[in-house]
């Protein structure tokens, strides 16, 4: 028999015409835009409200075959027989009964209870002190040590005495040190009272646990007396250094380097006894970091007080001159040091010279005739003897003599009498720098001749 297939013709879908932007289309999508976002959303919602519908249903499911699993178990089956027993039901009804058997089985399962109690050893606590030393320093544990924190420990406070108890993080090595004897442990996650208790040591009544936690591996040690050295840092002001410079004017001063401030820090050793420090000792202080200034100040004058004398003659390694170091300190520069033949004269009175000298200055103690060729004129000198015994001091070249030649000098003295007694000596004759001008002296006249003071010379001694 042939079968026949009927073949139906394709259905031909008409296209849809392309949709044109115009301004009409633009504001119709705008306007569907929020439409169109809140079915998204809620399509969203009720796709995670059936994952939780369904999540909840294989939970609640799972639950309750599991409570049927454990309720229809040999533990329980065997618990509810037990009750169901006519043994216990005989109890039962003996209890209800007997009012007094009641009250007797429940004082006895009271004391059962309190005598698990008492016989179950409670979490000891430490009497002795503890001291944390850490990064820090040390310090006492106490209840103002809860607002500190440990790398290596824990602190909680004890439900009996509320007291501050030290939880060790296990397996960190140990080292105790007890008198002699060391003991090297492992923490197991226990107090610090567990841990020395299973170190088998017996704190003695004034003992202290000191718990190190400042190096690598936590240390103890344990003693009736422990020492702590503690730092104070002292800041420190510069100190001024002054050297003499004897070439600088006195007065006047330099600072060669300025001063820095630094600090020193000091070290002193505590005794700690039962928790307190009962005394404290001065170990010693660190290097001072401040740096000194260094000041110089001069020392060079150009007239010395009377009666000051020569303590040194310092001369230039080249060349001639120098400086001169005084018994008062002060200093004076020269260019040059002469040996001369030294006279004395007085001016004024019996047998005395002119009141004036050659130069036109009037005549006083610090005058001095000189040969002109061979000292000029207002020249400064400072004269003594060869041996420094006699010291006639500062003098000033403003006078010459007709027997004043070449290295002779003639000094003014203040008497007649004393003029006689000085004699003809032999003397050091220093001619000192020039300094500020002195407004006493008076310039020559170039066109005035120079007149001779009469001389007075005494015989040689």
């Amino acid at each position: 028999m042939e079968q026949t297939v009927v073949t139906q013709p394709k259905r031909l879908q008409p296209k849809k015409p392309r949709r044109r932007i115009t301004p009409a289309t633009v504001c119709q999508a705008i306007h569907d835009v929020p439409y169109i976002v809140a079915r998204a959303l809620i399509r969203a919602v009720r796709a995670v409200c059936h994952c939780f519908a369904w999540t909840w249903d294989a939970i609640a499911s799972d639950v309750r075959a599991n409570w049927r699993a454990f309720c229809c178990g040999r533990l329980v089956t065997g618990c509810r027989d037990a009750l169901r027993s006519p043994a216990l039901r005989e109890v039962h009804h003996i209890m209800h009964d007997h009012p007094s058997i009641r009250a007797i089985t429940m004082i006895a399962v009271t004391a059962v209870i309190f005598a698990a109690a008492v016989m179950a050893e409670p979490v000891r606590t430490m009497d002795a002190i503890c001291i944390v030393v850490d990064s820090d320093g040390p310090h006492v544990l106490d209840d103002r040590s809860a607002e500190r924190t440990y790398d290596d420990l824990l602190l909680r406070r004890s439900l009996g005495d509320k007291s501050m108890q030290l939880l060790l993080e296990p397996g960190r090595t140990v080292t105790i040190t007890h008198g002699d004897d060391t003991h090297t442990l492992t923490t197991e996650a226990e107090r610090l009272s567990s841990l020395l208790r299973r170190s088998g040591i017996r704190l003695g009544e004034d003992e202290m646990v000191e718990l190190n936690v400042a190096g690598e591996d936590p240390a103890i040690r344990i003693s009736d007396t422990l020492t702590y050295q503690h730092y104070v840092t002292v800041e420190t002001d510069y100190k001024i250094l002054r050297s003499p410079d004897p070439l600088m004017d006195k007065g006047t001063e330099e600072i060669i380097r300025k001063g820095i401030p630094g600090q020193i820090v000091e070290t002193y050793e505590d005794t700690v006894v039962s928790g307190e420090v009962v005394s404290t000792k001065y170990i010693g202080a660190s290097h001072d970091t401040s740096h000194a200034e260094l000041v110089r100040y001069g020392t060079r004058v150009y007239e010395v007080e009377e009666g000051d004398t020569i303590e040194k003659d310092f001369p230039n390694e080249v060349g001639e001159g120098g400086y001169l170091l005084f018994a008062s300190g002060d200093t004076m520069t020269y260019n040059k040091v002469m040996l001369c033949s030294s006279t004395a004269y007085y001016s004024g009175g019996d047998g005395g010279a002119a009141w004036t000298t050659a130069v036109g200055a009037a005549v006083g103690v610090g005058t001095v005739a000189v040969d002109p060729k061979v000292i000029p004129y207002y020249t400064k000198m400072f004269i003594q003897t060869t041996n420094g015994r006699r010291v006639y001091g500062m003098g000033t070249a403003l006078d010459c003599g007709g027997a004043i030649k070449n290295n002779h000098i003639d000094i003014y003295v203040g008497s007649h009498a004393e003029a006689e007694t000085k004699g003809v000596y032999e003397t050091e004759v220093y001619l000192l720098e020039e300094g500020q001008p002195d407004e006493t002296e008076v310039q020559p006249d170039e066109a005035e001749e120079s007149t001779e003071s009469v001389e007075e010379e005494t015989p040689q001694e």
